[in-house]
């Protein structure tokens, strides 16, 4: 039992009479204020008239879909968050979703433990005074309701996903499989990070943090040679300015650029770590001191 506060009204949209009124019970068990409606209209009324903290909306919907109604919810209410839930996922709607501002996008049916890690991270602890903690694993009901059965269906692998992760299931290999993708591809593509996410059941939103947070991990497309100029102190009172203007002579490139023949990215880093050597860049991990221009542009011939 765990003592919790007063939290904002959750308003759940889910045309399926059972599912909305499965997911309503669970929630009001659980402690939270919640309100359901069927379709669109009735809930950007509701939107309109009340402060929700959270929607939890299914992706297809009569008339407005899921994603369409969180844009026109956002458009009144900014500060709304919103969890889709489908059983027909795909790489682009989860995409497209979290665009749209939802912190989550579930399959169902839903490990009902990963949907309240969603609505706390949202709305922080529950306003019930007294709450039981939850004990179920998968479902969406209370007992001695039916809860229809949903067909899994198989994920979409993105051509980027290496052959030897796309069994994995395992959480705690997450970090080892962007790792994975990010040698094989040079970076993390959103079809790849969506994938991971659903395939792990771990949120969008914390693989993107780990994804910003890791200086290994990169979001851009990244050329096959990686050259990195210091700018440190040390390199640049010894003069990195100008053996930066030297490496973007060559290349063409300005920091956090890459060649449109995918060969070269670019990026100027605080420390490589060899200051004694400075003014320094690094070329596929090799170190280089104080290089003179035909001395740059032999070393990036030499990648060719």
């Amino acid at each position: 039992m765990e003592i919790a506060q007063k939290a904002k009204p959750i308003l759940v949209v889910e045309d399926e009479s059972i599912m909305r009124e499965s997911l309503r019970d669970w929630l009001a068990e659980a402690g939270y204020h919640v309100e359901t409606a069927e379709e669109g209209e009735k809930a950007l009324k509701a939107i309109a008239e009340r402060d929700f903290g959270l929607l939890i909306l299914d992706l297809r919907l009569p008339g407005t879909g899921g994603i369409d109604l969180l844009r026109q919810a956002r458009a009144k209410r900014p500060q709304l968050k919103g969890i889709i839930i489908t059983a027909y996922p795909s790489v682009q709607t989860a995409i497209e979703a979290m665009k749209e501002g939802a912190i989550d996008y579930l399959q169902k049916p839903f490990d009902l433990n990963r949907l309240e890690e969603s609505i706390r991270s949202t709305l922080g602890p529950i306003q019930a005074e007294i709450r039981p903690k939850v004990a179920t694993d998968k479902a969406v009901a209370k007992p001695g309701i039916a809860v229809p059965k949903v067909e899994k269906i198989a994920l979409e692998v993105p051509e980027e996903i290496p052959a030897q992760l796309r069994n994995i299931e395992d959480k705690s290999a997450l970090i080892q499989m962007l790792l994975a993708i990010q040698r094989e591809n040079r970076w993390l593509s959103n079809d790849a990070l969506v994938w991971v996410s659903l395939k792990l059941g771990v949120p969008l939103t914390q693989i993107y943090h780990i994804a910003t947070f890791y200086k290994a991990f990169s979001l851009k497309p990244q050329g096959r040679h990686s050259v990195f100029v210091c700018a440190g102190t040390a390199c640049h009172v010894r003069g990195a300015t100008g053996l930066l203007n030297k490496v973007e002579d060559k290349l063409k490139l300005k920091p956090g650029q890459t060649s449109g023949d995918m060969e070269f990215t670019l990026n100027t880093v605080n420390c490589l770590g060899c200051c004694a050597l400075g003014p320094v860049m690094m070329v596929d991990g090799k170190y280089h001191s104080n290089p003179s221009a035909d001395k740059v542009k032999e070393i990036f011939e030499a990648c060719k």
